[in-house]
């Protein structure tokens, strides 16, 4: 089978884990904003160092018990169609206001799991969403089988 390509967007948001918003951590926010929205799925990845407008996760006083140093960076990366990604965005320029916010286009490589389970038209990751989906999926599986046999 050849290679298929499809494209996608990235929402990537650079902040600091001292960043709150209403008491919780900025990052943990934008995660449950993003699913109250329904969007595919997101990722934290928290850094070891980094700079931009102060110095972060070096020479600061106050440590904390889990990760060490207080205000280390933090990533936030959701990947869906723009339309999602589309409707976090007032979210973000109301309330990310210690981050930076990219939205990027980008190409993903669509795999054999991905056709499998019915993921490519909705992009990747996560159960089915509503019955139509969960039934696609069902039937992707189960053609899958056959084939095998």
């Amino acid at each position: 089978m050849a290679l298929e390509f499809n494209r996608t967007t990235f929402l990537k948001v650079y902040t600091g884990e001292d960043v709150l918003y209403n008491d919780i951590p900025l990052y943990k926010a934008i995660l449950r904003e993003a699913r109250r929205l329904g969007l595919s799925g997101g990722t934290v990845m928290k850094g070891i160092e980094g700079y931009a407008a102060k110095l972060r996760g070096v020479g600061r006083a106050v440590n904390t018990f889990i990760s060490g140093n207080a205000n280390l960076p933090v990533v936030v990366e959701i990947v869906d169609k723009r339309e999602n990604i589309d409707k976090i965005l007032p979210w973000l320029e109301k309330n990310a206001t210690h981050a930076l916010v990219l939205v990027e286009e980008s190409t993903y490589m669509v795999t054999d799991y991905m056709r499998e389970r019915g993921y490519v038209d909705r992009l990747i990751g996560g159960p089915p969403r509503n019955q139509k989906e969960k039934e696609q999926a069902q039937q992707n599986i189960q053609l899958q089988q056959q084939q095998q046999q």
